[in-house]
């Protein structure tokens, strides 16, 4: 069994991230909107803290329902504990029943969200920058359906050939 975790300023950031940028927006919007009495070109900014506003709440959202902040793997299955809004929850995904991985790594993106649902719709999310995150994708990749495995290798020589058309023109 491997025990894989954030660090605390990971932690911190995807508890609280979003009430700091939330907050940042607001202030931006309640700046703009008296400048609208001297030009209305200050629709522009406020229409911009509103999209990221909307867009930054969606992602955390997501993030809330499905990330959990502790992530058990063994040879058959994954437990996810700790999540954001729900501590009690316990999710348990065992690899045979992997339904799609998706996201990040899995899409040929270095970095990113990784996603994982299984066939009774428990879907949990995970980065990067989690403890031994090479070790838990390398388990995942290497307990799944064959199916999913050979998309996820496809991505996985895209983005090295990717990498490697950028190492060569350095």
């Amino acid at each position: 069994m491997t025990l894989h975790r954030y660090n605390k300023l990971n932690n911190f950031i995807y508890r609280f991230g979003n009430l700091f940028i939330s907050f940042l927006m607001i202030i931006n919007i309640a700046v703009f909107i008296p400048q609208l009495k001297i030009s209305s070109i200050f629709y522009f900014p406020i229409f911009a803290a509103f999209v990221i506003l909307y867009l930054i709440n969606r992602f955390y959202f997501l993030l809330y329902k499905t990330l959990p902040l502790q992530i058990i793997s063994d040879e058959e299955k994954i437990i996810c504990k700790k999540f954001i809004f729900n501590k009690a929850r316990i999710d348990t995904i065992y690899y045979n029943d992997i339904k799609t991985i998706s996201g990040g790594i899995f899409e040929g993106r270095l970095n990113g969200m990784m996603k994982i649902t299984d066939k009774n719709n428990i879907s949990i999310s995970f980065s990067h920058r989690i403890s031994e995150s090479n070790n838990l994708i390398a388990k995942i990749l290497s307990k799944v359906d064959k199916k999913i495995y050979d998309e996820a290798m496809e991505s996985l020589n895209k983005l090295g050939l990717k990498l490697n058309k950028k190492k060569d023109k350095n």
